[in-house]
């Protein structure tokens, strides 16, 4: 008789004694030898699962070729080498009794071609289904357990090697990392199981670097990677590959889809997030795990950066592209205000992608404010200059504290709190009557508002954490070389900008930092912002009594 065999399992099965592809292989052999048959082939599915029947391309080549009878007896080790639920099983049973091929299983010793042994064969079928219902829960468990202790499930990702060196199966190891085959670079493996690769680990962060710049997409990041050449030691250049997956397909170029997979893999922090499955089975989407825990392995990136890259892509997501597919990002959008309406202006872009904030009067078509569109870069640069000339004498410590004490008299302080109170109502009923122009009323209520902030000082440790940021900020703004960042950087100090025309006429600080900006418009040791012609107004609103 011609007969076959079929060998499978799956990549962790392969270091299971009983399941190697070794232990399997001899099995059929002996047992097809020791019936005087001849072995015409062997069908192997390596590193392949049995409940992904779809993706088993030797067991579909081995059930065309039984159609066109190459042989007379299928041989596998084990039924759940074959098959793993009791359907698949008895459908490809039924398959090859119809082309006259009889299926014969080593380890259970039966002739399913026979009655008695088509009914063992659908008890098995059902045992190697209850199986893998059970196999499939106490992985989750496993994972579930891997994850809480730091630990990756899954492939490697991009980036990582398990740094075995002398024994290394990386699909990145021969021919692409210098260290292959030297002495291993993990002493403590398995307790920390991956470490970064030395050269894929640079691909991760030029990745990161570039996407967060704000001028790149997932596709120019991918070209970009695939363009450069990383220099090794000994004075050779590589370029970056994709991982790739043993048996399935080889390290190639960084695609667009790879540099998406990896801008939203926390991973890359130094955390590891279990995602677990929905009622249904199904994986949960990244903003459903359950958990997210520090793991064992190293960050190749801050979190910060992270967030910055999601930020970036959800950005992109929710507006509108030029012409090169870069998103358009405006980091004071909403922030920045018109003077006359006090409405939000938002970012836009137009003449080839020039960005500019419009009043949200104008873009709703609706009212007649004055204000008209005024290019980014002016306001925004027209507010860092001023955030950067806000310094202070080497002792600003000192003198903020001193400029910033509260007062002792608090009798005095309610009497001057009411009269602030009461010139804010006037001025309210002034622009009312129509007796002042809205500009007047403003100048009045910013003036009341600063004077009535004066009198409530923040504490100290605040007012110094806000003096050290501001010390630094220019440092800080050279640094910043993502939206993001500069974004995060202007919205801590200012919560509103306000442009009249093309100039920035009035700023909002927060908080925490109006107290410092108020000391650098009015103190009294000559600062450098005292004849600014931008007036500086509370955060905190003021709303008269009795109104």
């Amino acid at each position: 008789m011609r007969a076959v065999s079929y060998l499978r399992a799956s990549t962790e099965e392969q270091v299971e004694e009983g399941h190697s592809m070794d232990a399997q292989r001899t099995s059929t052999r002996q047992f097809i030898e020791g019936h005087g048959w001849d072995l015409v082939h062997e069908y192997v599915d390596a590193g392949l699962s049995a409940k992904r029947d779809s993706e088993r391309p030797a067991l579909e080549r081995l059930l065309r070729e039984a159609a066109r009878g190459r042989f007379d007896v299928v041989v596998v080790d084990k039924v759940d080498r074959f098959y793993r639920h009791l359907q698949g099983l008895l459908s490809a049973l039924d398959e090859l009794n119809d082309h006259g091929v009889t299926f014969v299983s080593v380890k259970e010793n039966l002739d399913f071609s026979t009655p008695w042994g088509k009914l063992a064969l659908t008890v098995l079928g059902m045992l190697a289904e209850i199986y893998i219902d059970n196999l499939r829960e106490e992985t989750k468990k496993g994972k579930r357990a891997r994850a809480r202790k730091g630990l990756w499930n899954g492939s490697i990702p991009l980036g990582y090697c398990r740094g075995l060196c002398s024994r290394c199966d990386d699909p990145n190891g021969e021919g692409y990392c210098p260290h292959y085959g030297e002495a291993d670079l993990n002493p403590e493996y398995p307790e920390v199981p991956l470490i970064a690769h030395p050269i894929e680990s640079v691909a991760v962060k030029l990745a990161f670097a570039w996407y967060t710049t704000g001028r790149h997409s997932d596709a120019t990041v991918a070209e970009g990677l695939n363009r450069h050449r990383h220099s090794l030691p000994n004075g050779l250049e590589v370029g970056f590959r994709s991982k790739g997956i043993p048996g399935r397909y080889p390290p190639g170029p960084l695609s667009k889809s790879s540099v998406r997979e990896i801008l939203l893999r926390r991973f890359y922090t130094g955390d590891v997030v279990y995602y677990g499955t929905d009622d249904e089975g199904r994986k949960r989407k990244r903003e459903d795990y359950d958990y997210c825990v520090e793991g064992k392995h190293p960050a190749l990136i801050s979190r910060e950066t992270f967030e910055d890259a999601l930020e970036l892509r959800h950005f992109a997501a929710h507006r509108r592209r030029n012409e090169q597919g870069t998103p358009r990002l405006y980091p004071l959008s909403g922030i920045v205000r018109c003077a006359d309406c006090e409405r939000q202006m938002w970012g836009f872009a137009a003449n080839g992608g020039i960005r500019y904030y419009r009043d949200s009067t104008r873009a709703e078509r609706r009212g007649d404010c004055p204000q008209k569109t005024v290019r980014a870069e002016e306001v925004e640069s027209q507010l860092v200059d001023l955030l950067r000339r806000c310094q202070m004498p080497d002792d600003w410590q000192q003198r903020l504290v001193e400029f910033l004490h509260p007062p002792e008299d608090q009798a005095g302080v309610e009497k001057e709190e009411q009269a602030l109170h009461e010139r804010l109502v006037r001025a309210r009923e002034l622009y009312l009557a129509g007796d002042i122009g809205r500009g007047r009323y403003l100048e009045e209520k910013w003036a009341a508002q600063v004077a009535l902030t004066s009198l409530h000082p923040l504490p100290k440790d605040v007012i110094l954490a806000a003096g050290s940021y501001l010390s630094d900020f220019d440092h800080l703004w050279s640094q910043a070389h993502s939206y993001p960042e500069k974004a995060r950087l202007l919205r801590s100090a200012v919560a509103a900008a306000f442009v009249k025309g093309r100039s920035l006429v009035a700023v909002q600080p927060t908080e925490s930092f109006f107290p410092l900006m108020h000391y650098c418009w009015s103190g009294s040791d000559g600062p450098r912002l005292r004849s600014s012609n931008v007036r500086l107004i509370p955060n905190t609103p003021v709303v008269p009594k009795g109104s």
